[in-house]
Order: C-alpha cells, then structure tokens, then sequence
C-alpha cells in the first residue's frame, strides 16, 4: 500500500459534496504498492522580489524514486469543453452546469512551479528529473479520444482507468517519461528532500507556553481544520482567523510568519501580551516580533519622538502610543511586506488604525483571534480592515477532553466547540476560608504535586485574576520550600506565579487557579475561561468557598 498524505481525510472534505471524485481518487492511490508516495491536495509558495508570492497547488502528486513525479489534476462530474470560448465546464449529478480552471495549464503550471520550488530546495541533487502532469476525470469515460491537442488519452484517467489504477498510473510514467524513466528517476536522495518538504505542513513542533524541557516536547498533529486553514490562507491577502483556545491560533501565526520571512518578505508579528511576544520572539529569530505597546515606543525611538510614559493610565496605552505609531510611520513609511496579528481580541481601533499605516499596499494582513478572551474590551470589527467573515477553528488541541469539558462551562457557544485530545483527568476544585487558609492549601498542594507526584516545578504555573497591587502571590514569597516568581525560572525550587492577564497565550502542563473569591467581579466567565484553558494535562482550581454564586456554582460543577 501506497504511504500517503495525509493518512486519513478530514471530515471536512469527507463530508463536501464537492469533493467526492477527490476522495474517490485518494482511496484508489492508497492502493498502490508501497514504493509509491502520495500527497493529498498540496499547497506552496514561490516568491520572487518582481513579482512578490505566488501560490502552487495541487490535487495530488504521486512519487515514485524509480520512476519520477506526476501532478495530477482531478475534476469531477461530467466534462464539457468548448473551443470556441476556450471554456472548461463540469456538470454535476443534479445537472448543474459551472465553469473550472483549465486542467491542463493548472498541471502544466503547477508542475513546473513545483519543479522550479524543488530546485532550490537545500540538498537537492541538480540534475534530469522526471516530473509532469496528467489530468483525471473519475466520473466519465473518454472513449479512448483524443480530447485536445495538449491533452492526448494517454495523459488521462477515466473512469476506466480507476478500475486498474496500478496500471494506468504505470502507463502514465512509460508515456511521459519514456525512455528516460530511469535516467530522471528522483531516487531515494530526493524522494526524502521531496517528502520533507512536502509533509512539513502536517506538523508543528509546540511553540507555545513557557519553555519546559525540549525533550519532553513532542511533535503534535495540526487539527483537520488548522490544516485546512494553512492551506487556504496563500491566496488570501486579508484573513481573520478565529478559534477557541486551545485551537492553535498562535501556532498558525508562528507558522504563517516563517512562511513569509522564508520568502524573503519583510514580517511584523505582533500581540497585545508582553510575556507571550517574548516567547514568540524566540521562535522567530529573522521576524519582527512586538507586542503592541512596545512596536509603538520603538517606532518613537527610531523617528526621535518623546513621549511622556504614564504607566496606568489608559489613555497613554489608548491614544497616546498608538497615535506615536501612525506619526512614525508617516516618516519611516510602509515598510512591512506582511503583517500578522494574534490576540487581536484585545486592539482597540487606533491600534488597527497604526497597523495599517505600517503595511504595504497590497501587503498581507493577518488577524487571529477569540472574542472570549477579550479581556481588554478590544474592537471585535479589526478597525474594518478586513471584510470576509472569519475561518473558524474549533478543534481544542491543546487540552485533554477533562480540561476542555470545564472551560467550555464559560463559553459562549460551548456546543460549537470539540476536543480530539486524551481523555485526561477531571479538574480538581479545592476550597478554602479566607486568604491566609488559602495559601495555607497552596502550599500544600505545591508540595503533592513536586514532591508526592514527581512533578517538576518549571511545568506548573500559578495564576491568578489579581493584579500586581492586590495579590498575595507576588514576588518573593515562600510556600513551604517553593518560591514565586512572575518569571519563568529553570530552578528547582521556584514556580511561576503571574496573572491570568500576563499569561494569556502561553501554556502550562500543569495550571493552579486561585484566589478566585469575592473580588473576581470583572466579566468571571473570561477569567475562568481564559485561566482553566492555560492547563495542558492537569487543572487545579482553588477557590474560596465564600465567593459569589455565579463564581462558586460553575466551578463547583467541574
């Protein structure tokens, strides 16, 4: 059996009607003998400084290191073409009638774009290469016509052929490549450039949260819908991506951001949280990484602009940074080939407004984001900057099904939401009287948790919805023999201890959530939801048993 990519279909495209010949054609290539490699709808990018990106696509390319590479176009339902209006047409089951691409320039197109792609890929061997395209037309029969002069019957598969789908992909490589077929051949050298390049887009190593220890990270799958989002955002200049947390909205922005930067584009990545632009900063070593307050107080240095800091007050963070922001750019210019924005939740309008001025004309413009972790009541309209409806995403991937179960409690639209994750453990929920009681069960529980349980300190954090002045978890203080710090620290006695505000973005294997009392009046439901969706594999909520029903009864329900 053929090894293919990616190994099972997405229900996504499972279920479109659209793209049945589609699936039809991938169960058959999944029958070829085991020295062929397929890739399923495949996407790319080429960029050059005359002509800026452009994308590549593909229904299917088939591999095989003895034999060489086919593109091969797939269009469903009956074929029409007419010479006069050099028009391509597909007639669905209910009779419909549409226009399509041209199958033969799209494989023709693709197929050299891929080569020339491939080319100047590290490592690659230069020299004769078998590469091609073909078309297939799996709900008709061709009769053994010729159809077009760049289209001979020997460079289609019909219905027919599907029936013998060994031997006509065989039929294929002797008539493309002929008595060349093995002088091109790939090889196995450049059948692994060819599948490492072309399968990168099935996974990500985990960029987010505090970095932990790199051999406990693993490689995590995308979701079915974060694969289709990268596919679909190449063609798009403007793009709201949105998804619950947990979705992988920064893992996308990350990914997006390289993508560009690989290109040769100049890249703004920027975020409304401190913490999280500096984690992201580190993933990103020839980007522009800021978080937003931050790009404006640079954009005054660079254009000698004074600027009077009043920390704490929001008109300073409202008005007067962004303000700095659009005049620098009014003299350092459009300089930003593509600009990607996460948490944009939390921007006000002048913020878009700033951004904008930055970017080039006709630049890329990226929004991720999610409406209910809008803590700072950001504009929800990106400053009208982008027109098309958002793509959502829905897959949680970062939680187990436990931890998912409870933060979908303060959701909005929890009904829309999933979880592919492990089942996990259910959250404990811990109560206590009064603050001092509170660190008291704190203390302890840091203690089963490092010492009984075998956990190290760098995967906790301790979050609370307090603020700097008013939580009794700051710097400094010891529980027991642990110590907090607002920082991430790789000692073995200390554990990070911050806002649910400062920590939004990031990630923990192991998230406490505590002093959630009486005082947690502003929006609880985001709070909660922001805070317990932080937790990877294991949650803990302290919380004082005299809080305020609507607090207290959620929670005590997990």
């Amino acid at each position: 059996m053929a090894k293919i990519y990616p190994e099972h279909l997405p229900e996504s495209i499972v279920s479109d009607p659209g793209r049945q010949a589609e699936c039809k054609v991938y169960a058959l290539l999944k029958t070829l003998p085991d020295r062929y490699t397929v890739f399923y709808s495949v996407h790319w990018q080429t960029g050059s400084k005359t002509w800026g990106v452009s994308e590549g696509e593909a229904d299917f390319i088939i591999v095989h290191p003895d034999r060489g590479i086919i593109v091969l176009e797939v269009k469903g339902g009956g074929i029409r073409y007419d010479a006069v209006n050099n028009q391509w047409y597909s007639h669905s089951v209910g009779g419909n009638v549409y226009p399509i691409k041209d199958p033969i320039e799209q494989g023709r197109r693709n197929h050299y774009n891929l080569l020339k792609k491939l080319e100047a890929l590290p490592g690659w061997h230069v020299g004769p290469i078998n590469i091609s395209h073909a078309v297939c037309f799996p709900d008709t029969y061709t009769r053994g016509k010729n159809l077009k002069p760049d289209l001979p019957i020997e460079m289609v598969i019909d219905r027919q052929g599907l029936e013998d789908i060994q031997n006509s992909i065989m039929r294929l490589f002797q008539y493309l490549f002929g008595n060349n077929l093995l002088a091109g051949a790939p090889g196995q050298d450049r059948m692994r450039i060819i599948e490492n390049y072309l399968t990168h887009s099935f996974e990500l190593r985990t960029p987010l949260g505090v970095e932990i220890d790199y051999e406990d990270q693993k490689l995590v799958q995308l979701t079915e819908q974060q694969f289709y989002a990268l596919s679909i955002l190449g063609d798009r200049k403007r793009v709201a991506i949105g998804g619950c947390a947990g979705s992988g909205k920064t893992m996308l922005a990350l990914e997006k951001a390289r993508q560009f930067s690989q290109l040769g584009l100049n890249v703004l990545l920027t975020c409304f949280n401190a913490p999280l632009a500096e984690h992201l900063r580190k993933r990103l070593p020839n980007v522009d990484v800021f978080h937003f307050h931050d790009l404006c107080r640079q954009a005054a240095q660079e254009t000698r602009m004074q600027l009077q800091e009043k920390p704490g007050d929001p008109y300073f963070y409202e008005i007067t940074l962004p303000e700095a922001l659009l005049n620098a750019a009014g003299k350092i210019g459009q300089v930003y080939d593509a600009i990607i924005v996460d948490e944009g939740q939390d921007f006000k309008l002048s913020y878009w407004i700033a951004l904008e001025a930055l970017l080039k004309e006709n630049g890329y413009f990226y929004v991720f984001f999610d409406n209910n972790q809008n803590l700072y009541d950001g504009t929800l309209d990106f400053g009208g900057l982008i027109s098309e409806q958002p793509f959502q995403l829905t897959q949680n991937c970062r939680n187990t099904q436990a931890i998912h179960n409870t933060v979908i409690k303060f959701h909005d639209n929890p009904s829309s939401l999933h979880c592919a994750g492990p089942i996990g453990r259910i959250p404990e929920v811990l109560l206590y009287n009064g603050e001092e009681n509170g660190l008291q069960q704190l203390q302890k529980l840091l203690y089963q948790l490092v010492v009984e349980e075998n956990i190290h300190p760098t995967d906790i954090a301790i979050l609370t919805p307090r603020g700097r002045e008013t939580t009794k978890l700051t710097s400094g203080t010891r529980l027991g023999n642990f110590q907090l710090s607002p920082h991430p620290s790789t000692e073995r006695n200390v554990i990070q201890a911050t806002s649910v505000y400062l920590f939004k973005g990031l990630e923990k294997k192991v998230i406490i959530l505590t002093e959630i009392d009486s005082r947690t009046k502003y929006n609880p439901d985001m709070l909660m939801y922001v805070g317990c969706s932080r937790a990877r594999t294991h949650l803990v909520i302290l919380v004082d048993e005299n809080a305020p029903p609507t607090v207290l009864n959620p929670i005590r329900h997990t």
